[in-house]
This record gives C-alpha cells, structure tokens and sequence, in this order.
C-alpha cells in the first residue's frame, strides 16, 4: 500500500471477495429452488391482492410506511476494524477521501435496494391511480435525494454515540421521512415545506459538527455489527469463524423454563432453549419476523393462497434464521463431555425449533381468524402445521444436521 488513498479499494476489495466466498455457499441451488418459489408465490398473491383492491384503500399511506422504512435505516459502511483505532487515529485529517468514498459506496449499494422497493410497489401506485409514469419517475427523484439527506444525517450522528440520541434520530427522521414521503405520492405542495425543514436541519448539522472528529469506537461496533449480521446468515450454511454471540439477561422469560423437566436428556433442550431467549440474534430476529407476519396480515386482504402462503414464509425464514442456534455450543468442549447420547442434542434442537414455529404459526392463525374466514384459516393451519413438520424433521434434519 503507496499512500493513505489505497486504504479503500484495498479494503473493498478483500470485503467483496469475502462476500462473494460466503454467497458460494448460500446462493446453492436448494435455496434459489425455495427463493424462486416464494417469489413466484408472493408475486401471485400479490397480484390477486391488487386485483381486489378496494377504491378507497390508502396506497399513498401503506406505501410511505414502506419508503420510510429504506431510508430511515441508513449507515455509511466504512469497513473499519478495531486496529484501525491505533493505526489510523493519528491520520484522521488525511481519511477525509477513504470516508468520502465509503459514503458514495453505501449511498449507491442502499439506494439500489430503494429502488427495488419501489419498482415492487409501482403496481401498487398505477393500480390505486396515483399518478402516471413521469410522476413515478419525478418520486424516484425524490427519493434519492431524500435517501442521500437521511445518509448524510446519520453519518454526522455518529458525533453522538449515546443509545437515546441514536433512538430519537431515528424517530424523528422516521416521521419526517414518512410525512414527506406520503405527500410527494399525493403530489402535494406541501413537501416544499418538508424539503425546507430538511434544508435548515442540514445547515444546523453542518454546524455543531463541523469541529467534532470521529468517534472511531462508535464507528468500529457500528462496522462490527453490520459484519456480524452476515456473518450470522451465512453460517447457516457453512462455518464462519469469525462469528461472534452476544447475551442479554431476560429474567423476565426464566418461568418458561421451568417448563422442561429437570432429567439428563433434556440437557441440550434447556441449553438450546436458553440460548434462545438470552441472545438477541434468534430472540430478536424470532419476534422481528412475528411481528412483520402480523403487520401484513392486519393490513392486506388475503385470498386463500396468500392466506397460507404468508406465514409459510415467515415459518420458513425463521427456521432458517434459526438453524445457527444448532452450532451455538460447538465451540465449547465440555458439552461434548456430558453423559448423553450424541443424537440427543440433534432431537432436542429439532423438537425446539418445532416449537417455536408451532407458537409463531398459532400466534399468525389467530391474527388471521380475524381477517379472513374460518375455512381459509383452517386449512392454512393444517397446510402449514404439515409444512414446519416437514420442514424441520425432513428438510432441516438431513440438509443441516446430517452434515
């Protein structure tokens, strides 16, 4: 490396050759086989769902929930590492190009999945009559600017590293985001106004951080985090020893446990299932794709294909999410040590995951027995209580286990 501007394409370089290792192994054809079908699956129930859209439904509305969400969420990915905090700190005035060029990477890698967002929702748009395609195209517009706005405040945010700080940020510019957001598909006048705050909030930015420098132990977790979240999806998959765990105490959950009777061969069954409710990765992610089933459920009309093709999707992508919590003690020799057949971790595992996809469908079947039928709602239930079965002690137990 010749000087400080090489830092970058060298780092980018070595992030996307590991990238495009661990997608070798995700992207085979058993899930591109499950990803088409869901697709084709979604993109039919979806179009039946346009097909019966009422003349008042809010499309305007549901999609500003939706735009608001991808340009809410933003981060500069900059690629750092913890010894960068040595090495680099001290040249922190001459990175000004290596942190300019990580934002234009993130702003273009963030705003291509904006606009697969809103190329999945343009049927919405034409169906409701909101407007013609120059309309669409003016809101794509519009769009990327806002997204470009909504990177750029994150990034000076990160001069503020404390949790509330980061919480009230991201609320707010949620709702400014959605309030600028819905008026521009309304193609309203009133987003001037919008466009004019956001104006006077980045010249107020541009201010108070002109003089901060970088909070490089804020930057590195943010980096770190991000890793860890790829890291998590691709060792369902393969080993990635790079992956760390992270644990939360939740007290509050200890009297589930006392569930599982206290006897030798259901050592693995506590352990699985108290690494479940402790880690933040399979709990959190477990009630983030609950609640996503739930939300659609609550405000799309379901046919009984959609009907059972939703939580389907939502058992299938949490018992994907989930098939790390299997390796979960690997690391640790002294489980190999305890007095139990070896096929008792592999039972216990697949009767927990079984149960939590048991919990998340009856959870999802009583959400949808008051918004559709009670026949629809019957056989999606018998179809999808076949579907977590076979998916778990068929698929997932000869695919993952007998490796």
């Amino acid at each position: 490396m010749r000087s400080i501007n090489d830092i970058w394409p060298a780092r980018l370089a070595a992030h996307i050759k590991e990238t495009q290792t661990y997608l070798r192994y995700m992207l085979n054809d058993h899930l591109l086989l499950v990803i088409m079908f869901l697709l084709g699956g979604g993109a039919y129930a979806y179009q039946q769902w346009l097909d019966q859209l009422p003349p008042h439904f809010p499309s305007a509305f549901l999609m500003a929930l939706l735009l608001a969400l991808t340009v809410t969420f933003s981060q500069v990915r900059t690629l750092l590492k913890e010894p960068d905090i040595i090495f680099l700190l001290p040249m922190e005035k001459g990175l000004n190009h290596y942190f300019q060029r990580a934002f234009i990477y993130s702003y273009i890698l963030q705003t291509v999945q904006m606009i697969v967002c809103l190329i999945i929702l343009a049927p919405l748009y034409f169906q409701s009559g909101e407007g013609e395609g120059i309309n669409y195209l003016f809101l794509i517009f519009q769009l990327t600017v806002i997204k470009y706005w909504n990177l750029w405040i994150q990034w000076k945010m990160t001069h503020f590293p404390e949790r509330l700080s980061q919480i009230m940020d991201k609320f707010v510019r949620y709702a400014v985001n959605f309030t600028v957001i819905y008026l521009a598909v309304k193609e309203s006048m009133l987003s001037l106004f919008i466009y004019g705050m956001m104006a006077l909030v980045t010249i107020y930015f541009f201010k108070i951080t002109r003089n901060k420098t970088l909070q490089w132990e804020f930057l590195i977790l943010q980096e770190n985090r991000k890793l860890q979240s790829f890291y998590r999806l691709a060792n369902m998959f393969t080993d990635v020893p790079k992956l760390k765990a992270e644990a939360k105490r939740r007290k509050w959950m200890d009297w589930i446990l006392s569930f599982i009777p206290y006897k030798q061969s259901n050592v693995f069954l506590y352990m699985f299932s108290r690494s479940f409710i402790r880690s933040g990765d399979y709990f959190g992610l477990f009630i983030r794709l609950l609640m996503i089933g739930v939300i659609v459920s609550i405000f799309l009309p379901l046919s009984l294909v959609s009907c059972i093709i939703l939580p389907a999707a939502v058992l299938f992508l949490t018992g994907i999410q989930l098939t790390s919590l299997y390796k979960h003690y690997d690391a640790l020799f002294i489980a190999d040590l305890y007095p139990v057949p070896q096929n008792v971790k592999k039972k216990s595992f697949l009767r927990l995951l079984f149960t939590i996809l048991f919990i998340e469908l009856a959870v999802l079947t009583i959400v949808l027995l008051t918004q559709t039928n009670i026949l629809f709602v019957g056989v999606q239930l018998a179809v999808n209580a076949l579907f977590a079965y076979i998916f778990v002690y068929m698929y997932f137990s000869g695919k993952f286990l007998a490796r």
